[in-house]
């Protein structure tokens, strides 16, 4: 709690133990597991297997640079390798009520990346990590929650595991499937998926996930020079990553009716700030409403896109944001969830998360929705059990 507001923090992350495929992948699909390296910083390094890593091939993770934040920032708790306890004793000493956690990198996500390869060995673990969540929010589930995760090249493999984690494993969100090459979200048997989530009322988790290109490293350059353009575009594919994906992605779900089809079903847009969302949004109206309009639209839209976005999704913001008053006078201070993307190097000091917040020139009364009502209707009362 934080000078008498209760907190959500919509979008935390797991720091996933090492051991995360050889404890809880089904035994029969270990030895099909691509073996973990080592950890760089906070991700699994794999060995290639010829099959589902082909050597030769990069893992893109952030530069050694990263990883010495770590110590420094979270303390005990990275030394105790972020364990259930030592999160709760944080989250106290912070202020924060509830934490819905996703997973990182190359670690939890990799198993729906797995799916698109092998589908068998990646639903095995997807299973495998919703498991582990479940255990670790056991410490105790009314705080903890997580979002799951799922095998978007199987439409009946992902609806069976969306539903097995949401009501058994106690799952509050999934995150948007990841599709196989040449698949998109508004295809008819993805309904699916959607109407589960209608059905059982979670939200779908969009997080900054890479579906467009990345930038690729001026080949041609050697040495010092090399290295620093690598970095340079390291740094901006991260900028630009999360905000133009989400931003893409939600005018996926807006533009080709899947919000319109499913008005019950509800969109969260995380880790991509919020500062971008009043332009997006003008600028989508004015492409299905406006003068922008003449270069296509779907006459099966029969609303504005900023009304589908109020009526069914939320974003994320960060507590020291440039831009957030203007999104807040913007949407008046609704449709709007906090994160502290904790414990993630490049995450706000978690001693500034909410004193940054509160200095920040907005009301009251949009900081009380901001930290815990949008959460409470973004995530239903499955966040409240």
């Amino acid at each position: 709690m934080w000078k008498g507001m209760k907190v959500i923090d919509a979008d935390a992350h797991m720091h996933e133990p090492e051991y995360l495929w050889d404890r809880y992948v089904e035994p029969k699909f270990r030895d099909r597991v691509p073996k973990v390296s080592f950890m760089d910083g906070v991700f699994m390094v794999y060995e290639p297997d010829g099959k589902i890593i082909p050597k030769g091939d990069l893992q893109l993770r952030p530069p050694p640079s990263a990883w010495a934040v770590l110590e420094e920032k979270y303390g005990e708790a990275y030394r105790q390798w972020w364990s259930a306890d030592i999160r709760l004793k944080d989250m106290d000493r912070y202020g924060w009520d509830i934490q819905v956690l996703l997973p990182t990198g190359n670690n939890g996500n990799f198993a729906y990346r797995v799916a698109l390869t092998d589908l068998e060995l990646g639903a095995a673990m997807c299973r495998a990590y919703n498991n582990w969540c479940h255990d670790y929010c056991s410490a105790d589930p009314k705080r903890l929650k997580f979002v799951a995760v799922l095998p978007g090249s199987d439409v009946g493999e992902m609806v069976k595991e969306g539903r097995r984690a949401v009501t058994e494993l106690g799952a509050v969100s999934v995150r948007n499937p990841f599709l196989p090459v040449g698949r998109y979200l508004h295809e008819p048997e993805y309904d699916a998926l959607w109407r589960l989530a209608s059905e059982l009322d979670f939200p779908i988790a969009a997080h900054g996930e890479y579906r467009q290109r990345r930038f690729h490293p001026f080949r041609q350059l050697e040495g010092e020079r090399r290295e620093d353009i690598e970095l340079a575009l390291r740094g901006l594919d991260h900028a630009l990553g999360f905000p133009c994906d989400n931003m893409t992605t939600l005018g996926h779900f807006i533009f080709t009716g899947i919000l319109e089809r499913f008005p019950q079903l509800r969109l969260a847009i995380l880790e991509s700030n919020a500062g971008w969302l009043p332009f997006w949004l003008g600028r989508m109206d004015d492409h299905t409403h406006g003068r922008n309009s003449v270069m296509g639209k779907s006459d099966k839209l029969r609303m504005h896109p900023s009304e589908y976005f109020m009526r069914q999704c939320m974003i994320s913001c960060d507590s020291d944001e440039r831009a957030l008053k203007y999104v807040v006078d913007d949407l008046k201070g609704e449709n709007i969830v906090w994160n502290t993307d904790y414990p993630h190097p490049d995450a706000i000091d978690p001693k500034r998360a909410l004193p940054d917040l509160d200095a920040q020139p907005i009301p009251d009364d949009a900081k009380r929705k901001i930290l815990w009502d949008n959460a409470v209707k973004l995530f239903g009362p499955r966040i409240l059990n």
